[in-house]
C-alpha cells in the first residue's frame, strides 16, 4: 500500500487484525501509512521533530510488543493518535527545559486550505484572511478543528482522545465555528466575494 494514498477504514481496521495475529508486513504497512500523519499531528502538540519522532517508535515498539494482548478496533487512525498523544503527555519530562506542558500547550497548526480556495478561485487575499481567523482560535479549538475537519475523527473520538465530554467538544467545536463565522461577516474579504 501507498503510504502517501489515503487508506480506508475497513482497509486499516483488516491490517490491525493481521497485525493482532503477528503479520509483519502488516504491521510495517502500518508504520508507512500512518508515521506521517502521526508526526505531522504530534509536532502540532509540540515542535520537536527528534521528540515526536521518538514517541512515535515508541507507539509502534509498544504495539508491536503488546499486539497479543491488544483487541480490535474500529478506528485505527483513532487509536494511534490518541496513544502518541498519551505518549506525548506521559514523556514530557523530556522536553526541554523551558517547554511546558498543561492545559495552555502549544497546538501550533498551519492550515492547508489553500487547495481548497484555489479550487474556488478565490484571492489570496481571501485564503490569508481565513487563516489568520482560524489561528485566532484557542490551542484546544485549533486541535479540535484540526482532529475534526483534517483528520475526519469524530467529536466521540476527540473527546474520548482529549480526555474531554462529547459535549465540551461539541460545545468548542460550535463556538469555533460561530467565531470564524462572526469574524469572516465582518471581514472586508466576505464583501468582495
Amino acid at each position: 500500500m501507498d503510504p502517501k494514498q489515503p487508506i480506508s477504514n475497513a482497509d486499516a481496521v483488516v491490517l490491525w487484525i493481521k497485525l493482532l495475529q503477528g503479520d509483519e508486513a502488516a504491521f510495517s504497512s502500518l508504520m508507512r501509512i500512518f508515521s506521517q500523519p502521526m508526526y505531522q499531528y504530534g509536532i502540532r502538540i509540540v515542535n520537536d521533530g527528534e521528540f515526536i519522532e521518538e514517541c512515535i517508535q515508541n507507539v509502534f515498539f509498544e504495539l508491536w510488543k503488546r499486539r497479543e494482548h491488544l483487541s480490535a478496533t474500529e478506528s485505527v487512525k483513532f487509536y494511534l493518535f490518541k496513544s502518541l498523544r498519551n505518549r506525548v503527555f506521559r514523556d514530557h519530562s523530556k522536553w526541554k527545559m523551558h517547554d511546558s506542558i498543561n492545559e495552555e500547550y502549544d497546538f501550533e497548526v498551519t492550515f492547508d486550505i489553500e487547495r481548497h480556495i484555489i479550487d474556488q478561485e478565490l484571492s489570496q487575499e481571501t485564503v490569508l484572511k481565513l487563516k489568520e481567523l482560524l489561528n485566532k482560535l484557542s490551542k484546544r479549538q485549533k486541535e479540535i478543528v484540526y482532529l475534526r475537519f483534517y483528520e475526519g475523527l469524530s467529536q466521540e473520538k476527540i473527546a474520548e482522545m482529549m480526555g474531554l465530554n462529547t459535549q465540551s467538544v461539541y460545545n468548542l467545536l460550535h463556538v469555533s465555528i460561530m467565531r470564524l463565522r462572526k469574524h469572516w461577516l465582518k471581514s472586508p474579504v466576505y464583501y468582495c466575494l
